[in-house]
């Protein structure tokens, strides 16, 4: 963080260079805040992003990966000790 020193060179050279303090260039260049909150309430809101969905082409060996399936998540039978 520049000190008090350094931001008022800063500052110095800036109306040095272009004629006039900072805070006026900034002013001249941005309207006040109060301005752009009215400009973006009146603003209709944007458009929700179009989402397409892509369908996947059918598995041919989707019964054989069905099966596969089907014995790997039923329950197994615990030897007795």
């Amino acid at each position: 963080m520049p000190t008090t020193t350094q931001q008022a060179e800063y500052e110095a050279l800036i109306a040095e260079r272009y004629g006039r303090p900072l805070a006026a260039i900034l002013e001249e260049q941005c309207p006040p805040v109060a301005d752009l909150l009215k400009e973006r309430r009146r603003l209709a809101p944007p458009p929700p992003a179009r989402r397409t969905f892509v369908q996947p082409e059918p598995d041919p060996r989707w019964a054989e990966h069905r099966a596969v399936l089907e014995a790997a998540i039923q329950p197994r039978r615990r030897p007795m000790p």
